[in-house]
C-alpha cells in the first residue's frame, strides 16, 4: 500500500485552499497520492437550476486548478462535490474515501484565527490534519517533533520519521520541561541543585524514549529544552528553519497538555510554518488499519462483560468506545441491544435514531435497512 495513498484537500477556490492544493500536489508527486479536493454547496437548498449552475463555474475552476498543477497531477487529481456542513463532509469524505491525511490552508497570516471548519477537524476528527500556511511550498528540508513521551509522542515520532525519510528531510526532536522555582520563607530548597537532578532525570527519559526509534537512515538532532512548551516550540522553529512541525494531540502530561488545552490560542496562531496535528492514527496507515485495534478491544470487552451478565459494565465500555469512535455502527448497535435487553426503551430508541443519522450521513438512506435500524 502506497504510504500516503489518499490526500484530501478542502477546495473553496480562495487563495489559501489553492495554495494548499500546490502543497498537496508536490507531497503527492514524492509519495504517489490520489488527491481528492473536495467542494462542499453550504446552502440548504438549491433550485436544480441553480445547483447546476454553481456546479459548472466550480468544474470551470478545478479545469483551471488542473492545468495550473499539470498533466502528471492531474491525471492523480479528482473532484468531489457534496452539500452540507463543511466539516461533517470532510469526515464524512475522509472515512468513505479511507483518506491518509487531509492537507488545507491553514489561514491568511500569523496570529488570525484559525476557521470553525479547521478547527473542528484538530478537536473532533480522527484523521491527521496538515495545516499549511500562506506561502509555504515544498521542498521540506526539516522536520520538528516536540514530545513529552507520552503515546501521542510516540505515533508523531512514526510520523515525523516517515515523512523525514521520504521527503529527504532532516528531523529535529526536542522535549521541553519547566525548571524548578521553589520559593518560600518556610521551605529552604536547592533550586540549582534540583534543577542539576532534575536535569539527568529529563536526559534519562528521553534517551529511553528514543531507543524505541531506529533513526540511523535519516539525519536528525536531539534537543532537550529548557522552559514553557509553546515558547520553546516557537523559538526552536524560527532559530533552526523548520519547514514543517509534527505534533501528536492527545498525550495527557506536559507539553501534550498545553497543545490540546490551547493549540488554536498558541501554538498555531504562532507557528511561522506549515505542521500537522494527529489524534490516533498514523498518517502512513489507513483509518480503518490504524483504529481497528482500539475498536476491536472496546467492542471484545464489552462482548465479555455483556456474557458474564454485568450490563452495566457492558454498557459504559461501549458509551467509553463511542466517545472516541462516534461513527462507529458496532459500538452502537451493542446499545441499542442492551438497553432492550433491559427495557430502556427510550434509550435503545435514542442511539437507534442516533445511528440512523450516522449510516445516513456516511453511507447513505438506502442503507439503514440494511444495517437492522
Amino acid at each position: 500500500m502506497k504510504l500516503l495513498q489518499n490526500i484530501l484537500v478542502p477546495m473553496d477556490f480562495n487563495a489559501s485552499s489553492i495554495n494548499a492544493l500546490h502543497y498537496a500536489a508536490n507531497i503527492s508527486e514524492a509519495f504517489n497520492s490520489h488527491l481528492i479536493l473536495l467542494h462542499v454547496f453550504t446552502a440548504e437548498k438549491l433550485s436544480s437550476k441553480t445547483e447546476e449552475m454553481l456546479k459548472g463555474l466550480v468544474l470551470e475552476k478545478y479545469e483551471t486548478l488542473q492545468k495550473e498543477v499539470g498533466p502528471a497531477v492531474a491525471e492523480r487529481m479528482e473532484l468531489v462535490i457534496q452539500q452540507g456542513v463543511i466539516f461533517e463532509q470532510i469526515v464524512r469524505i475522509s472515512i468513505q474515501r479511507d483518506v491518509n491525511v487531509v492537507i488545507a490552508g491553514a489561514g491568511k497570516q500569523l496570529g488570525a484565527r484559525l476557521s470553525t471548519k479547521i478547527e473542528k477537524i484538530m478537536r473532533k476528527s480522527q484523521i491527521p490534519l496538515w495545516l499549511v500556511r500562506n506561502g509555504d511550498k515544498p521542498p521540506v528540508n526539516k522536520v520538528l517533533c516536540p514530545v513529552d513521551f507520552s503515546d501521542a509522542s510516540v505515533r508523531a515520532m512514526n510520523n515525523a520519521i516517515m515523512l523525514a525519510s521520504k521527503l529527504n528531510a532532516g528531523l529535529l526532536v526536542m522535549h521541553v520541561y519547566a525548571k524548578i522555582d521553589i520559593q518560600s520563607p518556610r521551605l529552604q530548597v536547592n533550586n540549582e541543585e534540583e534543577n542539576r537532578i532534575l536535569l539527568q532525570e529529563k536526559k534519562k527519559e528521553l534517551a529511553a524514549f528514543m531507543q524505541k526509534f531506529d533513526l540511523s537512515a535519516i539525519r536528525h538532532e536531539i534537543l532537550l529544552e529548557e522552559g514553557h512548551p509553546d515558547k520553546g516550540i516557537l523559538e526552536v522553529i524560527r532559530r533552526q528553519e523548520v519547514d514543517l512541525l509534527v505534533m501528536g494531540t492527545t498525550g495527557r502530561t506536559g507539553l501534550s497538555r498545553i497543545l490540546m488545552g490551547s493549540i488554536t490560542e498558541k501554538v498555531t496562531r504562532e507557528v511561522p510554518c506549515s505542521f500537522i496535528t494527529t489524534k490516533s492514527q498514523d498518517i502512513a496507515k489507513s483509518w480503518f488499519e490504524s483504529n481497528l485495534g482500539e475498536i476491536e478491544t472496546y467492542l471484545q470487552k464489552a462482548r465479555e462483560y455483556h456474557a458474564g451478565g454485568d450490563t452495566e459494565l457492558a454498557i459504559g465500555c461501549y458509551t467509553a468506545g463511542l466517545k472516541q469512535f462516534p461513527d462507529n455502527i458496532p459500538m452502537l448497535q451493542g446499545l441499542i441491544a442492551l438497553y432492550v435487553e433491559t427495557g430502556n426503551d427510550a434509550r435503545a430508541a435514542f442511539f437507534r435514531e442516533y445511528a440512523r443519522e450516522v449510516v445516513k450521513r456516511i453511507w447513505g438512506q438506502e442503507y439503514i435497512e440494511k444495517f437492522g435500524l
